[in-house]
């Protein structure tokens, strides 16, 4: 997202919103959950529909219902536009409008006949789900007595100083990542010694923690399968299909105690729900392991930093202009073995990211610590990975991030065979102008690409395929910026005279609409009509979203890649999944100045992973999995190598899509005007 710091606030506010979780994940602030505020009702159909009341405050006896207890709670923001569909939400805030509604309400297929004319036009579906958890979670209240659920040990609160222990003194799960099978569910022991202490409260929290993971199987198995890229997309909560791919992944997997027993791990990100995301650490027995967070936009929990639990070191990174933005999505892992594992997403640590929205991720192997004694610049990466990661880290200047340079100094990155695409704000001359943004992407493609030199289908016509969520100011005509000096980044080792063609993918309308969010799919997508205004031209480069091979035309991209492809759609001389949308704040910009020399000028923080064949494939192309190209059409374009290799897992159809005549992009100005 590159746009201005209010409006991000506002896109924040909106993809809360618009967050369906139909699995009904916990997004609850369970550092905040004390034995006698949460209980399980046996009214829900799964163990995960709990019902929770505010710290220190207990249910009556019967005597108090929800409408009372929710007195107590804080009006939703969005009143009558709330699109939520989590229970916990409801939980958390209060909708005066339903509970209204729902005493009036009888026939749970439809709404009530006088039903606001306003609810009526937006999104009445969502509008009777919304009745339904409301009437739920009222049974919940009121049979409280007489379900005598049990209660569960969670003593996270750390408001007082009081609560102020060490994990090893506090009483809590059981931890999943004790044991050495590589299948979550065989991480799960009801008679471990915790749960004997615990007894039948132990036993309620293993089986919801198991239920969390039951999808995992062997993920090491999973990683190892996925060799030589290890790239996967995210699970799509409306599509079973994609849960059956063996190149998709969920972030519990990520947590998973088969990919290692975990020591403490660092998250850097844009936007954050942190419930959400302690509540997977919870679920893969995770809770009280360190965990240091890097940030850019804050929730209410993040701004109420008194109230983190003591594993939680959170750190708001704020860049030097307000048209910049944190917008790095990395992960560092640390094991108990001393190992480290580092991910790369376009996923952010929100609820919804993680739902019907096509993600990326690459995720590098197990990487063991150096011998005793080793050099700290020993076990470099043959793309150099260790050094820029560590030059990444280091440009933040954060007491907070000593001990993980260091941890990734001690780190054999020997096996990693991909190349760190970073961004980082400033203005880089000298030396330092080829290690940020598209300066990076230029210098590492002249380095590593090789011109495949086939007569029939010449390298200047091989295009350069761009595919993003958000889209910046580029200038009046198409020269300003993308086929300006972006296109010659990226056309490396081209010569300077040779401009391929450009190809974006960005969701039309149309896409949006027949997602399965419905317009509200277009939450992720924060394009601005009044922008458009200014770059008409863009249109006749745009490219409708599909991807129909991967189950996922209907889950709108929150992935963000580039690529150099074959014309007849065969090969890829490159590919890089980023976090770096089409935008200058993102890829930077050449000062004009000659004094100190020519320079890069970048606003936002950003990160990606560049995949080049020499490393991963020994050859100067991938294969693409293309059914549609004729055989004489792949040997005109190919490299006459016959490598047994699998094909690169492209996440959209090919061959690309135009827009239609009467196709539009999504503009997010739609819920504005809503």
């Amino acid at each position: 997202m590159e746009m201005g710091s209010c409006f991000v606030l506002s896109c924040n506010r909106l993809l809360a919103a618009a967050s369906k979780s139909r699995s009904v994940k916990r997004n609850v602030k369970l550092y905040e959950i004390s034995a006698k505020d949460l209980h399980v009702s046996k009214q829900t159909r799964s163990p995960f529909k709990m019902a929770f009341n505010r710290p220190g405050k207990r249910l009556s006896d019967g005597a108090e219902n929800l409408s009372s207890v929710k007195k107590r709670h804080q009006e939703c923001q969005f009143g009558k536009k709330c699109f939520r569909k989590n229970p916990s939400h409801f939980v958390e805030f209060d909708h005066l409008h339903l509970n209204e509604i729902v005493l009036r309400w009888h026939d749970e297929k439809s709404l009530p006949p006088d039903l606001d004319p306003e609810l009526k036009r937006t999104a009445p579906s969502i509008v009777l789900e919304q009745l339904k958890i409301v009437r739920s979670l009222q049974c919940a209240v009121i049979n409280k007595d007489s379900e005598q659920p049990n209660l569960v040990h969670s003593s996270l609160h750390t408001s007082s100083a009081s609560d102020d222990l060490k994990p090893t003194q506090r009483q809590r799960p059981t931890d999943v990542s004790k044991g050495s099978s590589s299948k979550t569910t065989g991480s799960f022991d009801d008679s471990s010694e915790e749960g004997e202490r615990s007894g039948n409260n132990s036993s309620s929290l293993v089986k919801m923690m198991k239920e969390a993971t039951k999808h995992h199987g062997d993920v090491q198995a999973k990683l190892d399968a996925s060799a030589p890229y290890f790239f996967f997309l995210t699970a799509i909560t409306d599509c079973r299909e994609t849960h059956q791919e063996p190149l998709t992944i969920t972030f519990t997997e990520l947590l998973d105690p088969g990919l290692g027993e975990l020591q403490s791990s660092l998250q850097i990100n844009f936007m954050v729900e942190l419930g959400w995301l302690l509540a997977q650490y919870f679920y893969t027995g995770n809770r009280y392991k360190p965990l240091t967070l890097l940030y850019g936009v804050e929730d209410d929990d993040l701004r109420e930093g008194k109230k983190l639990p003591n594993n939680v070191t959170a750190v708001k990174v704020k860049p030097p202009t307000a048209f910049g933005h944190h917008h790095t999505k990395m992960s560092v892992l640390a094991y108990k073995d001393s190992s480290i594992r580092v991910v790369v997403s376009t996923a952010n640590l929100v609820e919804s990211d993680w739902e019907n929205r096509t993600q990326g991720l690459w995720v590098s192997p197990k990487l063991p610590p150096l011998p005793p004694g080793a050099d700290t610049l020993a076990g470099e990466s043959p793309t150099q990975f260790k050094a820029d990661l560590l030059r990444y880290l280091s440009a933040y200047r954060l007491p907070q991030l000593q001990e993980w340079i260091g941890r990734v100094q001690r780190a054999d990155f020997t096996a990693i065979r991909v190349c760190l695409v970073a961004s980082v704000p400033g203005t880089h001359f000298g030396p330092d102008f080829t290690l940020w943004g598209q300066s990076r992407l230029n210098s590492l493609l002249k380095s590593h690409v090789i011109d495949p030199k086939q007569p029939l289908v010449p390298w200047k016509r091989w295009p350069i395929v761009g595919q993003f969520s958000s889209i910046g100011s580029l200038g009046p005509d198409p020269n300003s910026w993308v086929c300006g000096e972006l296109r010659a980044s990226m056309s490396a080792p081209s010569k300077p005279l040779e401009e391929p063609p450009i190809k974006l993918i960005y969701p039309s309308l149309a896409n949006v609409k027949g997602s399965h969010d419905g317009l509200l799919g277009g939450a992720c997508l924060p394009y601005q009509k009044k922008v458009h205004e200014k770059q008409t031209w863009l249109r006749n480069y745009l490219f409708q979203w599909q991807s129909n091979g991967r189950f996922r035309t209907r889950a709108m991209p929150h992935i963000k890649s580039y690529a150099r492809m074959s014309p007849c759609c065969s090969y890829l001389s490159w590919f890089l999944l980023t976090s770096a949308n089409l935008s200058k704040a993102a890829w930077g910009t050449e000062t004009k100045s000659t004094l100190p020399g020519r320079g890069l000028r970048i606003l936002s923080y950003e990160a990606g992973v560049l995949f080049l064949p020499n490393f991963l494939v020994e050859d100067n192309v991938f294969k693409l999995e293309n059914t549609r190209t004729s055989k004489k059409e792949k040997i005109q374009c190919g490299t006459g190598k016959c490598e047994d290799y699998a094909p690169f897992p492209l996440h959209y159809d090919l061959p690309l899509q135009p827009y239609n005549s009467e196709d539009t992009p999504f503009f997010y100005d739609i819920f504005k005007d809503s």
